[in-house]
């Protein structure tokens, strides 16, 4: 593991993603929340458990995109790639870490990142999930930035709110807020953040039961999504299964 600055402090932010979903975005978006939580930032790059599985079966091949031949695959060939991937991300890490002047940490585990939104690391504030973005979302150059809340019961997702808020400032910016309690403070406080006169934003806020014809209807059009890092973990992973963009979870 390589560690930049001193790791004597409370880890609070922890940034996860694999071959599939890691991106300079991502790293921008956990490097900024980290910054914003005054916090050092942990990163994990996962090689993904069922890839190297798959990879070594004796008929899995690999096709290449350019001249449309087929060859055989091999997992130590697939964890040479792999590697080569996890030092672009530890690039990308120091180099974004170093201009906000966050600590930080780096470490390559085997595994499924899914996974690592069941784990109850009980010092992580924030745990961002890089995932696989959408080619709606991919090929979207203009129009709204579009951020999913889902729950109002911590404050800690009002201050998620608040970094994306300014991550994305003069933008146009709409929220959808999926509510457990429409009555709580920390909802009220959700909506300050929104001005009533600015055309720059948008929040529309919907009731916990219109949770899954929300996702049906646009759950790959989001640019992140916050959610508890706690409760049904059934419910998470189905929510993590349907979203194409990051996803931070806050407990």
């Amino acid at each position: 593991m390589t560690v930049s600055k001193s790791t004597t402090e409370q880890q609070t932010v922890m940034l996860a993603a694999d071959v599939n979903s890691y991106s300079v975005t991502t790293v921008n978006l956990a490097v900024e929340m980290a910054a914003s939580a005054n916090s050092e930032l942990h990163c994990l790059f996962i090689e993904d458990e069922d890839l190297l599985q798959v990879t070594g079966l004796p008929f899995t091949s690999e096709i290449s995109l350019t001249t449309g031949r087929e060859r055989p695959t091999s997992i130590d060939q697939m964890r040479r790639s792999l590697r080569s991937v996890a030092q672009q991300f530890k690039q990308t890490l120091r180099h974004e870490a170093q201009a906000l002047q966050i600590a930080w940490s780096f470490d390559t585990v085997r595994g499924r990142i899914r996974e690592i939104s069941l784990k109850p690391e009980t010092d992580v504030t924030y745990t961002i999930l890089g995932q696989a973005v959408s080619r709606h979302q991919a090929r979207r150059i203009h129009g709204p930035r579009k951020i999913l809340l889902i729950g109002n019961d911590s404050p800690n997702k009002k201050r998620a709110l608040e970094m994306l808020l300014r991550r994305f400032a003069h933008q146009k910016i709409e929220v959808s807020v999926v509510a457990d309690d429409p009555a709580s403070e920390v909802l009220s406080e959700i909506a300050g953040l929104i001005k009533p006169d600015d055309q720059e934003m948008m929040l529309t806020i919907f009731d916990r039961n219109q949770l899954d014809s929300l996702l049906e209807r646009t759950g790959s059009s989001f640019d992140c999504a916050i959610i508890s890092k706690h409760g049904e973990s059934d419910e998470r992973l189905r929510i993590l299964k349907t979203l194409r963009c990051p996803v931070i979870l806050v407990a």
